[in-house]
C-alpha cells in the first residue's frame, strides 16, 4: 500500500518534469538569436522548388477590437498577387493584381536587409485585443514566417510598413483567381 501511494505522484511528475525541459528548450532565445540560415541558392529567387506558381510572399494584418486595417496579401512566383480586404480598407473583398519582378526583388532584398530570416518565428504575448501581422517569405531555398502581435521588433515593423506600401498600390482588380 505505501509503495503504491508513492509511485502514483512519481509517475505524475516524470512527465512534467520533462515537459517542462521541452518547453523551455523550445522558447529558448538563444535558439533563434544564432546565424540566420545559409541561403540555399539552388532554389528559385521567388517562390518554392515546385515548379508551379508557388507562394513567393504573403502579408496579412488580422482584425482586432478596434478599427485595425484587416487584410491578406499573397504574391506567387509569377508576379501575380491576389487581395482580400476583409474590415477597415478602403478596397473590401477580394481581388487581383501583377507585382513586377523588380518589385518583388526588391521584398527579398528589403526581407534580407532587415534581417528577416533570422527573426522569431512568433512574438506574442498573453494580449488578445491586438492584431497580428503575419509575413511569409519564400526565397532562394527558404521558407521563412513570422507571426507579430507583442514585443515585436522595430525592424519586422518596418519590413511590414516597406511591404504594405509597395504592395497596397497595385492595381487591383475585382476577381478571386487563387484565393
Amino acid at each position: 500500500m505505501i509503495k503504491s501511494t508513492l509511485l502514483f505522484p512519481v509517475l505524475l511528475l516524470v512527465p512534467l518534469l520533462f515537459g517542462c525541459k521541452d518547453k523551455q528548450a523550445a522558447v529558448s532565445p538563444d535558439a533563434t538569436a544564432s546565424t540566420p540560415p545559409a541561403v540555399d541558392q539552388s532554389g528559385p529567387r521567388f517562390g518554392g522548388a515546385a515548379e508551379s506558381d508557388s507562394l513567393f510572399f504573403s502579408l496579412e494584418r488580422t482584425p482586432c477590437f478596434g478599427a485595425c486595417k484587416a487584410y491578406v496579401i499573397k504574391v506567387y512566383r509569377s508576379g501575380f498577387a491576389t487581395y482580400e480586404g476583409r474590415s477597415n480598407v478602403e478596397l473590401v473583398g477580394k481581388h487581383t493584381g501583377q507585382a513586377t519582378e523588380q518589385q518583388m526583388e526588391d521584398l527579398v532584398t528589403k526581407a534580407e536587409g532587415y534581417g528577416f530570416f533570422g527573426m522569431n518565428d512568433r512574438y506574442d504575448g498573453q494580449v488578445t485585443d491586438l492584431p497580428s501581422t503575419i509575413i511569409t517569405v519564400v526565397s532562394s531555398g527558404r521558407m521563412k514566417k513570422v507571426v507579430a502581435r507583442v514585443d515585436t521588433p522595430q525592424a519586422f515593423k518596418s519590413f511590414a510598413q516597406y511591404a504594405e506600401g509597395v504592395l497596397m498600390p497595385l492595381h487591383w482588380e475585382p476577381g478571386t483567381a487563387k484565393q
